[in-house]
């Protein structure tokens, strides 16, 4: 039987070193059977100097590079929306994304991919918790999935996320040009309508390690948008 294919989308907009740092712990830690789509929202340094050679390398499978100043609101919900337009006649199994601040360890496909075979109810493998994000995101039951260690919640941070194929057909692509609101958010759109529907998050620690921590994109973003 062949192995899953899983495309993996990183949105990126700068920092440089991260996205770097970001890529290459992707390219070096996941297994042959993943694709990397890569979405630029502007970039204006080094960002697209990097994306360019790995590109062209063979390494990075798709890039799309959006024009400077053409995307209002935070844009991880738009690069959503462009990449899966994109694949949609590809083949493939599973859908991830990644934030270009996180740095994620060996296994945490694998892992991810195990926990959503194992667990038919649950829609979303989070591999990114924090203390911080407990606080916003509840645990309300820890689990033995698959071997693994699983936090069960109602939400989960959006910062590197595995999704089967259907779960856009199910629940839609997040909405875009809704500027910096709970709405216009992937995480926060998905989990209000995951608890309308009772179906569960499983959060996985110890995979992934988020570098910009507290000077992600999306706060920055949240402090320009209120002045």
């Amino acid at each position: 039987m062949a192995a899953p294919i899983t495309w993996i989308l990183v949105t990126v907009k700068g920092r440089p070193e991260l996205t770097q740092r970001c890529v290459e712990a992707l390219l070096s830690r996941t297994g042959s059977d993943r694709r990397l789509f890569v979405v630029d929202n502007g970039s204006r340094d080094a960002t697209l100097d990097f994306l360019y050679r790995r590109f062209r390398e063979g390494d990075v499978h798709r890039l799309l590079c959006n024009k400077v100043g053409t995307i209002t609101q935070w844009e991880k919900s738009y690069a959503i929306c462009q990449a899966v337009h994109a694949l949609r006649m590809e083949h493939y199994d599973y859908f991830a994304w990644v934030d270009n601040d996180m740095e994620m360890k060996a296994g945490w496909l694998k892992v991810a991919r195990d926990v959503l075979c194992a667990r038919a109810d649950v829609a979303v493998c989070s591999m990114h918790n924090d203390g911080t994000q407990e606080k916003h995101h509840p645990t309300r039951e820890i689990a033995t999935v698959a071997g693994h260690t699983v936090r069960i919640k109602e939400t989960a941070n959006g910062a590197a996320w595995v999704v089967r194929r259907e779960f856009f057909d199910m629940y839609g692509l997040p909405p875009t040009g809704m500027d910096i609101t709970r709405e216009g958010t992937e995480d926060w759109h998905y989990g209000r309508m995951m608890r309308e529907r009772g179906i569960p998050f499983a959060v996985v620690e110890g995979y992934g390690r988020h570098m910009g921590y507290g000077e992600s994109i999306k706060g920055l973003a949240i402090k320009e948008a209120k002045g």
